[in-house]
């Protein structure tokens, strides 16, 4: 047995199959070297770095490799590898042509073009370019996308062509460097040193299973390389915000051991301004106070080691702790009329405070052979949250066993997925198959906590006066799927995909009920045990596409893709013969588009049409008298156009163009409610009511021009539209969030490896809503209003 290991590591490490060598040379289209150019083969953990004189050599693990060659200031380009004894690549700066994309939509590294999926893909230049610190950054770039959030990134609500969530498992799939973010809780991850973001719209269940419903967002952070690189940032502007970040990527050891490390601090003021005279318990000592502050702190750390030009394992984690004295999380305006006439204004009894910390771990190993590449992802996700005083309105505070605003315990994700792709570009058969698992052990926020009661409401509930209702709800989720996809090249012209995914998923609860437990003066005051529910769930994801290329920069395709978010268990006390578990709910995507760049790289477009069927939508809906719960109540239909466009007509000058249209509608959809003083049940049609949150357009302009002073000196101006159409936050289609215009600015001078760049957000100072109710059902039209105008400066120094 020993030896047998050891053959086994010998084999890892040395590699058992033959190798290629190829060489080549990197220059300008001046001819002149370009040094330090990464050469990286797709599909592949391989790579190396150009010498001073542009020139290197490369072990390939197969003569059909495609190469990826990338430098700083110059578009990409792939290189297929033929017969070719020695490469002379010719690259452009990025102000004469558009750098070739490659995505991961399909688990494997592919050009844009010929992937029959609707892409949208923001590369580190465009991440810099448009600001893109954080989601939110994404709205209307992607068409058809918009993002809300509670007052904290990590309370987010993600839509995309209409798809949507009303409960903390998102129907966007977000990935970061591998990680699944399972739980809305996850997300908000401060951005920066990004390598791209792509958003895969539709439904993508076939490959990435859960919550995928609506789409994929894949954040990929930059890996080491052979090149040693970085940047300083420091950054301010209005609301006294601070942003400073740096990047450190090098080899340890040439072609073999790579580390990087990224890290950012930021911190602003709140926009919003205390009021108490609409405060539910005024408090003229909190009047002028700031309200909606945070502070980030963010590391990332990687580690990549080839053992052979076969093995490769890469280690990444990452960490961040954002804090609040003065919170956004949960708060809000009382309506959309006063918000809209005081945008800066807010009524709070109490200024809250948050604190949540999160790791990713991710542990990526990889095996190459000559027609296989086998991989395995193990990940870690551990997050934390305290938050107190949170007026909602009424307080609510963390808690767990002996104090108001402690720590609830960590949630924490495991999840391990094994994969095979071949890799035999001379195959008419490419294939990806895989098994994945998960569990999960989550405390969701907004069902742990302590629900601070008045004293009127204390002797209403029969309760002694001082006391903390307190909700408790312990997740244990796990599950495995199996999954699989093809594809075969029916002619030289015409490519079909197949796909199917079986997911099962297992989930478990345990909780109390309103008024089972009480806090007072220290002590816990049980009045009925917890309860414990139990459900499980199933799916099948299947898919299926046909793409017609009539010449290799033109790509035409047709697929049917499925989706769904997953079922669960509603974590309170119900009537008797009242079902604790809802179903999953799914989505049907059927799709048509066409993808098109010219020979020159100077232009790119792609254009979609979507249909959509959303099937067992979860929404909250009165089960028995005085009782709601989460339950599958209605269906939806969505339908639209999405078109992206990019070019470069001149030297210098990009244009970028994203429009999407959406025209959506509720199916058998009945809400039922009850009035607490007659006791009446009430039902209301949302039958023919536009789905919330889906503005009926979204459109993005973007222009942008870089010119050169001197042989050290440059100069970019850049200008933005973002227009969103209107739509309604609730289902009941009662609360408008009208159309509005969003300007943006960014102005750079470079010099040598220095960028001095001034930015603007929104230079109309439009008032508009980050959040509004989904369910006006109660009267309540609780909203938020979202960032003024802001502004500021950056410096920052790469090397």
């Amino acid at each position: 047995m020993k030896q047998f290991l050891m053959v086994v590591l010998l084999c890892l490490c040395t590699g058992v199959y033959a190798q290629t060598v190829v060489q080549g040379r990197v220059s300008n289209q001046d001819g002149e070297p370009i040094a330090f150019a990464n050469i990286a083969i797709l599909n592949s953990s391989g790579g190396t770095a150009t010498d001073s004189n542009g020139e290197f050599e490369l072990n390939i693990p197969s003569a059909d490799a495609i190469l990826r060659v990338t430098a700083l200031g110059y578009a990409a380009i792939n290189v297929q590898l033929t017969n070719q004894e020695y490469l002379n690549i010719t690259l452009f700066g990025t102000n004469e042509k558009l750098g070739d994309v490659t995505v991961f939509g399909r688990k494997r590294e592919e050009t844009l073009l010929t992937t029959p999926i609707a892409v949208s893909t923001l590369d580190s230049r465009t991440v810099e370019n448009t600001r893109t610190w954080d989601l939110g950054g994404l709205t209307a770039i992607v068409p058809n996308y918009l993002y809300q959030e509670s007052g904290v990134a990590f309370q987010a609500i993600q839509t995309i062509r209409g798809i949507q969530v009303f409960s903390e498992n998102p129907a966007v799939a977000t990935y970061v460097d591998d990680v699944n973010q399972l739980d809305i809780l996850a997300n908000g991850f401060a951005l920066t040193d990004i390598e791209r973001i792509e958003v895969l719209r539709g439904p993508q269940g076939t490959l990435f299973g859960r919550n995928a419903m609506g789409g994929v967002i894949n954040i990929v952070t930059k890996p080491p390389t052979n090149t040693t690189e970085g940047f300083v940032e420091v950054g301010f502007g209005n609301l006294n915000l601070q942003r400073h970040a740096l990047a450190f990527r090098t080899p340890l050891v040439n072609d073999k051991l790579f580390f990087g490390f990224s890290g950012l601090f930021q911190k602003r003021d709140g926009y919003w301004e205390n009021d108490d005279s609409l405060a539910l318990v005024p408090d003229p000592s909190l009047n002028g106070e700031t309200v909606g502050d945070f502070q980030n702190l963010y590391g990332n750390l990687s580690l990549k080691w080839l053992a052979s030009p076969k093995f490769s394992l890469a280690l990444n984690i990452k960490g961040q702790r954002d804090r609040s004295d003065a919170s956004g999380f949960f708060v809000s305006q009382p309506n959309e009329e006063i918000a809209f006439e005081t945008p800066d204004r807010i009524y709070l009894s109490r200024l809250a405070s948050h604190e949540r910390n999160i790791v990713n771990t991710a542990l990526v190993g990889r095996y190459f052979t000559d027609k296989h590449t086998y991989t395995s992802i193990t990940t870690y996700q551990n997050i934390s949250l305290a938050f107190e005083d949170v007026d909602f309105p009424g307080f609510f505070h963390s808690f767990v066993d002996n104090e108001i605003g402690e720590k609830l315990p960590p949630q924490e994700v495991w999840s391990q997925e094994l994969r095979l792709n071949s890799n035999n570009l001379d195959s008419k058969w490419q294939y990806t198959a895989g098994l994945f698992g998960f569990t999960q052990n989550a405390f969701e926020p907004s069902t742990n906590l302590a629900q601070e009661l008045t004293d009127a409401e204390a002797d209403e509930f029969g309760f002694p006066r001082g006391s903390n209702i307190i909700f408790r709800n312990e997740g244990r989720n796990s599950g495995f799927a199996t999954f699989g996809e093809f594809t075969v090249d029916v002619t030289k012209q015409l490519v079909f995909t197949g796909g199917l995914r079986y997911d099962y998923e297992k989930r478990k609860a345990t909780f109390n009920g309103f008024g089972d437990l009480n806090f007072l003066n220290g002590a816990l005051i049980e009045n009925n045990p917890d309860i414990t529910e139990e459900g499980d769930y199933s799916a099948v994801s299947p898919k299926a596409a046909l793409s017609f290329s009539p010449c290799e920069n033109m790509n035409l395709y047709g697929s049917y893709t499925r989706g769904f978010r997953a079922g669960g268990i509603n974590a309170q006390r119900l009537p008797e013969g009242v079902d604790q578990t809802f179903d999953p709910e799914f989505s049907n995507n059927y799709e048509m588009g066409y993808k098109f760049n010219t020979m020159d790289n100077r232009f790119r477009l792609a254009i979609a049409h979507f249909w959509i069927a959303w099937t067992d939508i979860q929404f909250f809906n009165l089960v028995a008298p005085f009782s709601f719960a989460r339950e599958n109540v209605g269906d939806a239909r969505s339908t639209g156009i999405e078109l992206e466009a990019t070019a470069i007509p001149i030297k210098g000058l990009q244009l970028d163009a994203s429009f999407g249209y959406t025209d959506t509608e509720y199916e058998d959809f009945e809400l039922v409610r009850q009035d607490f003083v007659s006791e009446e049940e009430i039902r209301t049609e949302i039958s023919g009511n536009t789905l919330a949150n889906t503005p009926e357009y979204t459109l993005f302009l973007g222009a942008q021009y870089g010119t050169k002073l001197s042989d050290a000196l440059g100069s970019t101006f850049r200008l933005e539209l973002r227009s969103i159409g209107s739509y309604f936050t609730d289902i009941q289609n009662t609360l408008e969030q009208p159309s509005y215009n969003l300007l943006n600015a960014r102005i750079t001078l470079d010099y040598n490896d220095f960028t001095l760049a001034l930015w603007g957000q929104n230079l109309t100072d439009e008032t508009y809503l980050a959040f509004g109710n989904p369910d006006t059902s109660f009267g309540s039209r609780n909203v938020r209003t979202a960032a003024p105008l802001t502004f500021g400066t950056s410096l920052t120094y790469k090397f």
